[in-house]
């Protein structure tokens, strides 16, 4: 697990603490007010409290909150893999809709992904991301992102398919 501490203005983004996952969870199934990364499942308290136990077991996971004025608006998640350049995987990287519709959005990315090259050296970022979230599709390539491949039906629940497109930033 690596610390995390990153304050800009009223915003605050720090490591996830097992007395934040019920409200990540009433967060993350506010299905109105927020763009999905991959699908609309519901997530459970159960599959919550797996990924935080994943993470805090691990020393390579991420798991991190994104507060504004002490509210969540958000979470990063990802792990580091140690190669001869490490790199970050980012598996899920989820904002209230309002912040991927302003320059919020872009800033809180680029603060994060900063932290790691400054604080861990790490230059490269990856992220698979489904074709249907176009908003975060935008933050990103306004963030750097290059497309590197698409995986067909990557995502897929009861209902739908979608493509994932595999992203990569070099800083």
């Amino acid at each position: 697990m690596f610390e995390v501490s990153i304050n800009y203005k009223d915003i605050n983004i720090s490591n996830v603490v097992m007395d934040d996952l019920n409200c990540i969870q009433k967060w993350f199934n506010k299905k109105n007010n927020l763009v999905y990364y991959g699908n609309d499942d519901y997530l459970e308290i159960n599959e919550i409290n797996e990924i935080f136990l994943e993470y805090y077991i691990s020393e390579s996971e991420i798991f991190l909150k994104i507060l504004k004025d002490n509210a969540l608006i958000g979470i990063f998640k990802g792990r580091i893999e140690f190669k001869d350049e490490n790199i970050i995987w980012i598996s899920c990287f989820v904002l209230d809709c309002f912040y991927l519709d302003n320059n919020e959005g872009n800033i809180i990315l680029d603060k994060i992904l900063k932290f790691f090259l400054h604080n861990y050296g790490i230059k490269e970022f990856l992220i698979g991301i489904s074709v249907k979230e176009k908003k975060t599709l935008n933050l990103l390539m306004s963030n750097g992102f290059k497309l590197v491949r698409i995986s067909n039906d990557f995502f897929i629940n009861s209902q739908s398919s979608s493509n994932a497109m595999i992203m990569k930033r070099n800083i």
